[in-house]
């Protein structure tokens, strides 16, 4: 497993990371022993790096991979994300301080590796967005002085959080963008895949989500970058043609390159990200993503064909 920069952190990190969340589920819905096989061979093939979070399965994913660390004595880099609702906002530092503490009890650990904000980022607050289930943060509550980079502040200076990041998914890019520009989070995580390039290409399908060159931007100011959502969320593994789908199949199958592949692989050859998560649902599927992480980027002839529709 290659490793990789995680920006200015200077963590040297697996460039593929181990999604805990609920789409492909093991760390949720598999058993203890599954749960065990499974993050021992990833270990074992060099991932380093695991995202959770308390809101995959309602705490579920946290507590499940923090019982599995302790039982193989694994002291991995971990994320995990602070997402607020709405009425908590009038003590947004109360709040994240809580879910910090809560988040460290349930991973048993005494120190996160990164923390990271999960809501989204608007011009102005919201009950909910449009992606998600937590409230819509603005400029002010994200890097205000009583907003959650001054409470991540605090708590890195206690020792519980070493570093501090937020995510550009489905939010409003003007306002990451000035997010990103303040410079208070150090890491940004960005919806990139071969389907959506945007945060790092100009935009031509209506029809996709622009995240306007976010992750070049952040990039640009030596944050650390992590995609998700490599896959669309198993759209590419899907039998329907949607969205493109059908289109990218046929140019990674002209070059005899599965699809699975050639979407993780098409991820992997932007050296400006650090960490490329894969949800994984059970060990196969683990070595399978190693395999084809090691046989790096994917040709220019590929990416060239891929960047032309």
């Amino acid at each position: 497993m290659r490793l990789r920069t995680l920006g200015r952190t200077g963590l040297a990190v697996s460039e593929i990371g181990f999604g805990c969340g609920p789409t492909a589920a093991l760390m949720i819905q598999g058993s203890a022993e599954q749960r065990r096989e499974a993050v021992a061979c990833a270990l074992d093939l060099g991932i380093n790096y695991f995202d959770t979070a308390p809101g995959y399965a309602n705490t579920v994913s946290e507590t499940h991979l923090g019982l599995t660390l302790r039982e193989l004595n694994a002291r991995p880099f971990i994320a995990t994300k602070v997402a607020l609702s709405f009425d908590q906002l009038d003590d947004i530092g109360a709040a994240v301080e809580r879910s910090v503490e809560q988040s460290l009890q349930r991973l048993q650990v005494d120190q996160i590796t990164l923390i990271q904000l999960h809501n989204r980022i608007a011009v102005q607050r919201a009950a909910q967005g449009e992606l998600g289930n937590a409230a819509v943060l603005s400029l002010e509550d994200v890097v205000g002085v009583n907003g959650v980079a001054a409470a991540f502040e605090r708590l890195r200076m206690r020792g519980l959080v070493r570093f501090s990041g937020c995510s550009a998914f489905g939010g409003d890019m003007p306002m990451v963008g000035q997010v990103v520009e303040a410079g208070r989070f150090d890491v940004l995580t960005v919806h990139y895949s071969v389907l959506n390039r945007t945060a790092w290409s100009a935009g031509a399908d209506p029809a996709v989500r622009d995240y306007a060159r976010i992750g070049a931007h952040a990039n640009s100011r030596q944050m650390g970058i992590v995609a998700l959502r490599v896959l669309e969320g198993g759209t590419l593994t899907a039998d329907a043609a949607a969205n493109g789908v059908g289109e990218i199949r046929v140019r990674f199958a002209l070059r005899n390159v599965d699809v699975v592949e050639g979407a993780l692989r098409f991820v992997l050859s932007n050296p400006q990200i650090a960490v490329t998560l894969v949800g994984f649902s059970n060990i196969e599927q683990i070595k399978q993503a190693c395999t084809y992480a090691s046989r790096g980027p994917l040709p220019q002839e590929l990416l060239h064909a891929i960047a032309s529709y």
